[in-house]
């Protein structure tokens, strides 16, 4: 009798619970005709050639609207290009943290691959993440470029038309504990100074919030200590008068806007807010579930969304109880 085969997931984390979560967030949240990237892995041989892979990873799937609003700017661009996302373009980044990783670098090697089927000259990176998980973690060599999406605006930046003025003053959010993130947090200064009308601040960073803002990081530098940094980041910018707080990253996005309860502050993704200027608007639902606390009203809501995607009711309440409790 043949031996069984060893499981690499020496953690027993269950991982497939981990990205369905995901996954429902989004499809709870999008009709499927608005979904704008792909969660497929192309054959080798069929993969249509692209100039730019936009590499969402897996996370910003619970924040689907930063993804419209990167693809539409990419479409107004006119820039060849396809977005890829979920699981199967995990950076494994999860697995190395609960450590397994000889499956994290397996998932990690896949994910390139994949890109590079469709030979693309630069792979625009989203996640903090998973830029941190192959710079400093797991190195692999590439066939393309790699820069955040961030930096790939600023690079295409004078292709851009604004067509609306966004008269507000605008704090920056940012962590600065990596050159990477420094350059990240520059990137974005450049885009929202671009935006006709806006005024834009920096914020003082602190080393303790880590790359991004996460549960990881509120775990490693106790809530209370980062529930204290981000509270005085937005008491300081509501007493200078600051009319909108954004948020560099979709884990920070997610952290902070319920804090909308407790401060006179609009708090954005910095992407939406330069995308006002550029006459693309999408509303942020899971920070309007976040601040409903009403469970009930969000499963009414999602009732299309979940229906045309085929999301069990027993699943989406489970996880809006969980997500966006009362």
């Amino acid at each position: 009798m043949p031996d069984k085969p060893t499981s690499r997931n020496k953690s027993k984390f269950d991982y497939a619970s981990y990205f369905r979560e995901m996954r429902d967030t989004h499809d709870l949240t999008t009709m499927p005709q608005d979904r704008t990237w792909t969660p497929a892995v192309p054959f080798e041989a069929d993969a249509e050639p692209h100039e730019v892979v936009l590499y969402l990873g897996c996370n910003v799937l619970r924040t689907s609207h930063m993804i419209k609003t990167a693809t539409d700017i990419l479409d107004l661009l006119g820039v060849d290009y396809i977005a890829v996302g979920g699981p199967a373009y995990c950076c494994g980044i999860l697995h190395h943290r609960n450590g397994d990783t000889e499956l994290a670098e397996s998932i990690s090697t896949n994910a390139i691959r994949y890109m590079e089927r469709y030979k693309p000259k630069t792979v625009a990176m989203w996640c903090p993440s998973c830029i941190s998980y192959y710079d400093d973690v797991f190195e692999i060599e590439t066939s393309f470029k790699t820069q955040h999406f961030t930096e790939f605006l600023v690079d295409h930046l004078d292709e851009l038309d604004f067509v609306k003025d966004v008269p507000s003053k605008v704090a920056l959010h940012s962590h600065m504990s990596h050159p990477k993130r420094l350059d990240e947090a520059r990137a974005a200064m450049t885009l929202l100074s671009a935006v006709p009308g806006m005024e834009v601040i920096e914020l003082e960073s602190d080393a303790r919030l880590g790359i991004s803002c996460s549960p990881n990081t509120q775990k490693s530098a106790g809530m209370d200590v980062w529930d204290d940094i981000v509270g005085g980041q937005l008491r300081d910018s509501v007493d200078d008068g600051i009319d909108a707080f954004a948020t560099l990253y979709h884990g920070c996005q997610r952290s902070i806007c319920s804090y909308e309860e407790k401060y006179p502050i609009e708090i954005e993704h910095y992407l939406s807010l330069f995308a006002r200027g550029l006459g693309i608007e999408h509303e942020d639902k899971y920070k309007k579930f976040s601040l409903w606390r009403d469970p009930a009203r969000v499963m009414a809501e999602m009732g299309a969304c979940m229906e045309a995607s085929g999301v069990k009711p027993e699943r989406a309440q489970k996880l809006v109880d969980l997500t966006f409790p009362a």
